[in-house]
């Protein structure tokens, strides 16, 4: 069995039991245990996802598991510049697809509107972030449309049948439109969406393509959540460059980023109970290796790191899969991009890690699966 480990290392403090009252009160000493943690990908067993709907460049964005139980599955993601419900009896067997979201001309999703990744509140509520586009003319490599890229908001109140988009951003870009970075991709995009730990925030992560003494990596901000679960979308709060969240509108900090010449791009962040950690999936598009003329990647491709606090992403950045991080050319050049981690037991011990991928960008991209399991060494 063709089997990529990575060793993650939890830490597990147990406190003593408490004093009784007339006892002097010290400070207890923890009783330290190490447990060892594998993430296992079984890459002879990648299949499919959805290839029977017709559909083509997709997941585009990341993806929503809107349900998923022993006779249903529904998905949303995006294809093409819209996104689409996906449907079946299983995983393998997804054969429905549903456009629910699309472009509106005269908005900030004018030219693409791709939901993904969602949250579901104790009311039932469902909102998903997205990622949103304003075309301006110009062509990124492969043949793409110059973006202007934002993060939008949308709630569904019917389990994802349809969805209503916010009017506004729902985080705040300090550069607008106008702002010419010398490239065709700009402002803040790609982002995912996810409950805190202890359900008191929600943390929204995001690429800022916005350049101007920045690479194009991973920001994150979070938004507060009352006492019934459900989130204040109101009021966004940016990380700031000590660590610290503020109210103020500022260029968020960026809290993974890639070495030299890389970008980091393309989060998909989940919290994983029996790990007690934040697990982020994403890509490195390592541009130097293209430029260098290398025939194939080493560094570029779908990475892994985890987190205690969603905040600080300071474990060792582990690769999944080499590959190229976007397509570079129309014809040639394989790419594998947008990864999400889809979790398939309620103790959140196995799943499948999901992304799209193509040998070239003229064949489109769709969406693939590879098995996973984390287990207790």
């Amino acid at each position: 069995m063709n089997i990529n480990r990575f060793i993650l290392i939890i830490l597990c403090s147990t406190g003593l039991i408490g004093c009784q009252a007339d006892e002097i009160m010290i400070d207890p000493i923890p009783d330290t245990e190490e447990k060892i943690y594998t993430l296992d990908l079984i890459y002879e067993n990648e299949f499919s996802i959805g290839h029977e709907t017709g559909l083509n460049y997709f997941n585009d964005i990341t993806v929503g598991v809107l349900s998923n139980n022993s006779d249903q599955i529904r998905l949303i993601t995006a294809s093409g510049t819209s996104t689409h419900l996906l449907e079946g009896t299983s995983l393998q067997d997804i054969d429905e697809s549903t456009e629910i979201v699309s472009p509106e001309p005269g908005t900030f999703y004018a030219n693409y509107i791709g939901l993904g990744q969602l949250i579901q509140t104790p009311s039932g509520k469902i909102y998903s972030v997205f990622h949103a586009e304003e075309h301006d003319g110009t062509i990124l490599p492969g043949n793409i449309p110059g973006f202007y890229a934002s993060v939008g908001l949308a709630s569904s109140n019917d389990g994802g049948n349809n969805f209503s988009i916010n009017s506004a951003p729902l985080i705040a870009n300090t550069f607008d439109i106008t702002f010419d970075n010398g490239y065709s991709d700009g402002g803040l995009g790609e982002p995912s969406m996810l409950y805190s730990k202890d359900s008191s925030e929600v943390f929204v992560y995001y690429v800022d393509h916005n350049r101007n003494g920045r690479g194009v990596n991973i920001c994150m901000a979070k938004f507060l959540v009352d006492a019934t679960g459900e989130p204040d979308f109101s009021s966004c709060y940016y990380l700031d460059a000590t660590g610290n969240f503020s109210n103020t509108i500022i260029r968020s900090k960026e809290v993974v980023a890639g070495v030299g010449y890389s970008d980091a791009i393309f989060p998909h962040v989940t919290y994983n109970a029996v790990m007690d950690e934040y697990i982020m999936v994403y890509s490195l598009n390592h541009y130097g290796e293209f430029h260098n003329g290398n025939s194939t990647p080493v560094e570029s491709g779908i990475y892994y790191r985890t987190s205690k606090d969603g905040i600080r992403w300071e474990s060792a950045p582990s690769q999944l899969l080499s590959d190229w991080s976007i397509p570079y050319s129309f014809a040639n050049h394989s790419f594998s991009w947008h990864p999400n981690l889809i979790y398939s037991q309620e103790d959140q011990t196995s799943g499948y890690l999901l992304y799209s991928k193509a040998d070239n960008l003229q064949q489109g991209h769709k969406m693939w699966a590879i098995p996973f399991e984390i287990m207790e060494e």
